[in-house]
């Protein structure tokens, strides 16, 4: 399954820039999010109808849904566009290292050294793209 979600992944980083280039990014992504809800909205249909909803958890799931991810996604496809696929994948690998970040500031979690030794190897992952992308 994660080599599944990995191939997407760089798929998507492939597909997006030339598509956005070509389409603009809101249509791109509208219609990547429309297929992505077409696959798997069957798969939770059931617990969703199950649910027991309350109105404010349904606003933050709308409002996570629009503003987190939504947003995420033009920003991204923008940025594919713009840049191109390998540096704006790269954006990826600071991903864990803001969540690491928040849940430490935020959250007041304690941080395993494997958690640090994480966030290091994605934060030269992200440096190792971007020396590659001057060195061309």
């Amino acid at each position: 399954m994660i080599l599944a979600a990995l191939a997407s992944y760089g798929v998507a980083f492939n597909l997006t820039g030339p598509l956005q280039q070509r389409n603009g990014a809101l249509p791109v992504i509208w219609r990547a999010l429309g297929v992505g809800l077409i696959l798997t909205a069957p798969l939770g249909l059931r617990d969703v109808a199950a649910a027991n909803w309350k109105a404010s958890s349904l606003l933050s799931l709308l409002a996570l849904g629009a503003f987190g991810t939504g947003v995420a996604f033009v920003l991204f496809a923008v940025g594919a566009g713009r840049m191109g696929a390998t540096r704006a994948s790269a954006t990826t690998f600071l991903t864990p290292v803001v969540a690491l970040l928040l849940g430490v500031i935020v959250l007041h979690e304690s941080v395993a050294l494997l958690s640090v030794s994480g966030a290091a190897i994605c934060l030269g992952g992200a440096w190792l793209i971007r020396q590659a992308r001057m060195a061309e």
